[in-house]
């Protein structure tokens, strides 16, 4: 479940106020080292919005196994075609990235540099390209050592409400936790 705290990092940036930005989309590549030094990558594709207070996002992984991830607020569901199975679960605790984002595009608006906040204790360094957030980076509370490459990124894009919709195959099965 490593993927959902670096997932969650993405998710709450949308409840951000007026100055800040609305939606993005992403291709981007997930770089998981462990503190035993074993590395995973992962790569796909995301979009994410805030809509009247609510916001959405939906991953969807190409690599190493295809896995697509809806998030609806703090609810979320998993699906995962190769085990034909539908994880569904709710998020208690998700980190401020709408601050983390907005206060690194903020400074980054006065330094041009990359730019590193703290939040809950983890440091969070982002990098800026064009002033576009390209690379995420920081260490879990297990010593994982995460870095996101984004790539092809957009803000503020109109996104179709309807790209969130969950379709759970009905040969599934359905975990709830």
């Amino acid at each position: 479940m490593r993927f959902l705290a670096f997932l969650s990092i993405f998710i709450v940036f949308l409840n951000a106020d007026e100055s800040a930005f609305k939606s993005i989309s992403s291709d981007f590549t997930q770089t998981i080292k462990s503190s035993e030094n074993d590395t995973i990558k992962y790569s796909g594709n995301f979009q994410a919005m805030n809509e009247g207070g609510n916001n959405f996002a939906l991953w969807n992984y190409k690599t190493p196994v295809i896995k697509t991830i809806y998030f609806i607020n703090n609810d979320v569901v998993i699906l995962e075609p190769d085990l034909e199975q539908a994880v569904i679960t709710t998020l208690k605790e998700m980190p401020d990235i709408s601050r983390v984002l907005n206060e690194a595009l903020a400074a980054n608006k006065q330094t041009n540099k990359a730019v590193t906040i703290n939040i809950a204790e983890i440091d969070y360094t982002i990098s800026f390209q064009n002033d576009i957030p390209a690379k995420i980076a920081y260490t879990d509370a297990l010593d994982n050592t995460i870095e996101i490459l984004l790539r092809n990124t957009l803000l503020n894009i109109n996104i179709d409400k309807l790209t969130f919709r969950v379709n759970v195959p009905t040969n599934y099965d359905v975990v709830r936790y």
